[in-house]
């Protein structure tokens, strides 16, 4: 029987890597994870950089063929290992994220961010931010929880990561292209990434799939544990 594939999961901006420990143990349990901490680097200026920083890890690690589980600004970086590796993707997981680029309305949405983080630093950044990646209905307390767990992110690294989330290119042609099986896992209630926008880049490939996750926001690995698991579990039997 073939050794189960290694599934790499990447955290999206705002967060750590620690955003998958509800479901990490359980994915471990049938297969070989990883879940590697891009959070307080603040050398690289584009998500190319952090996709090669990606290789480099696995490269350490003597793993040659993965799946890709990229959350958000994860889900950017997957996408561009995927762009320069294709060999090495046995599948990927688009998990609240998008191939699409920013339009320039989000361009300037975001550069007038980077610039509050500077001016009034990454704690606030993530006390304000947050809140909004969560669906409406999830507990106040709980939301709490994450703010302090994450408010003491670097200012730095949140600010470059920032900048190259808005300068990523459009990567619609990695779906069209894809020889490998991608699923989108959407939350219904997601304030971030738009369900109804991003659902549509399953018209690309037949090879991509859609998930969506009721009750989640921007976070169904936090907000629905359960469903977000048995999503990657079943995905896992696909590749």
């Amino acid at each position: 029987m073939q050794n189960p594939v290694s599934f790499v999961l990447i955290h999206g901006h705002g967060v750590d890597a620690s955003i998958w420990d509800s479901i990490y143990a359980d994915l471990a349990s049938t297969g070989p994870v990883l879940k590697p901490d891009f959070s307080r680097l603040t050398s690289h200026s584009s998500i190319e950089a952090y996709a090669e920083e990606l290789a480099a890890r696995l490269q350490d690690a003597a793993i040659d063929e993965v799946v890709l589980v990229g959350h958000s600004m994860g889900g950017y970086i997957a996408l561009a290992f995927a762009e320069r590796y294709p060999e090495q993707v046995r599948g990927l997981v688009l998990f609240h994220s998008t191939a699409y680029a920013d339009d320039e309305d989000r361009k300037a949405q975001r550069k007038q961010l980077i610039e509050t983080i500077r001016d009034q630093g990454g704690a606030q950044f993530i006390e304000k931010q947050l809140p909004k990646t969560v669906a409406p209905s999830y507990p106040a307390e709980q939301v709490q929880t994450l703010v302090d767990r994450f408010r003491s992110l670097p200012t730095d690294a949140l600010v470059v990561g920032m900048g190259a989330i808005a300068s990523r290119p459009d990567r619609t042609h990695v779906l069209c292209e894809a020889t490998f099986p991608v699923l989108l896992v959407l939350g219904k209630e997601d304030q971030i990434i738009s369900f109804e926008k991003t659902e549509k880049l399953a018209d690309l490939s037949e090879r991509i799939t859609v998930a969506p996750v009721e009750r989640a926001g921007h976070l169904s690995m936090v907000e629905q544990p359960d469903a977000a698991r048995q999503i990657l579990e079943d995905f896992r039997k696909q590749v």
